[in-house]
């Protein structure tokens, strides 16, 4: 904070945007210009100490654009382009970490057009510091206690004994998942480290090349979510990193609400061959 405070770019852009948020608050540019600096960099703390934070991706439309439909997606970026989004997204997590010692997971995510839930359209990854690991975090804690090898035994090797594994490299495998409530694909390192931040930069292109296929093969045009799932920092009980894509195509109606039993439109060997 002091550092990037220091620097007359870096003041300049705080209090523009502290400007513009007191501005969208209802004050006039009269008050906001009166305002005292040390009340507008006291309201710019949570920038520099928060536990949620944004990752904006290049450009908003594909190069050849036409048409405002023409959004530049995660499958749009380089390999290497999406290798250091991937990388940016892993180093803010250890930088929250280091930053709030009261954060015990941090949930990373992409919401890719608004039926996931993103309210912008343009390509971006959010991360939310928790001090609580969260119900799904802490069942699949459980379900480690019990059977240390349930993540190979229901992930990977699941998959692979009914031909739904479609691709593999050297540090990741990615196939398609079972049992969610969306077309699911999901994409595990095969490192012995299990927190992105403890892979090597290798490991963690292998991993970041086959979501980029992934994504690549899926289009701009489906809306999906991406979710990270790891290792939590303070757990004695190990968990492979590995990152789910799931296709928003279908809402859940009054008969899925009703029972819980969730009706899936595109069965696990469709959804292979179609990423095929």
């Amino acid at each position: 904070r002091e550092s990037y405070l220091s620097n007359p770019v870096g003041l300049r852009h705080i209090i523009d945007i502290i400007n513009f948020k007191m501005n969208r608050m209802g004050m006039s540019f009269d008050e906001i210009e009166k305002a005292p600096l040390e009340e507008k960099l006291h309201l710019a703390d949570s920038f520099f100490g928060g536990s949620h934070e944004i990752i904006i991706a290049h450009r908003h439309f594909t190069p050849d654009a036409k048409y405002d439909t023409q959004l530049f997606s995660s499958g749009d970026l380089t390999p290497d382009q999406h290798y250091q989004y991937m990388r940016f997204a892993i180093d803010s997590m250890v930088d929250i970490f280091r930053t709030n010692r009261y954060a015990r997971y941090i949930s990373i995510f992409q919401n890719w057009l608004g039926p996931a839930g993103a309210s912008v359209d343009h390509l971006h990854k959010q991360l939310v510091a928790l001090e609580e690991w969260g119900e799904s975090i802490d069942e699949q804690t459980k379900m480690v206690r019990q059977d240390p090898n349930i993540f190979n035994e229901y992930g990977p090797n699941f998959a692979g004994h009914r031909n739904l594994v479609f691709a593999e490299n050297e540090y990741a495998i990615a196939f398609v998942g079972i049992g969610h409530r969306f077309p699911t694909i999901e994409i595990y390192s095969k490192s012995q480290a299990s927190r992105p931040q403890e892979h090597s930069d290798e490991e963690i292109r292998g991993m970041s090349n086959l979501v980029h296929a992934v994504h690549d093969a899926t289009g701009a045009q489906i809306s999906c979510n991406e979710e990270w799932y790891y290792t939590p920092i303070d757990s004695i009980y190990k968990m492979p990193w590995r990152v789910l894509v799931k296709w928003r195509i279908n809402v859940p109606a009054g008969f899925e609400g009703g029972t819980s039993i969730y009706i899936n439109p595109v069965t696990p060997v469709e959804l292979r061959d179609r990423l095929v």
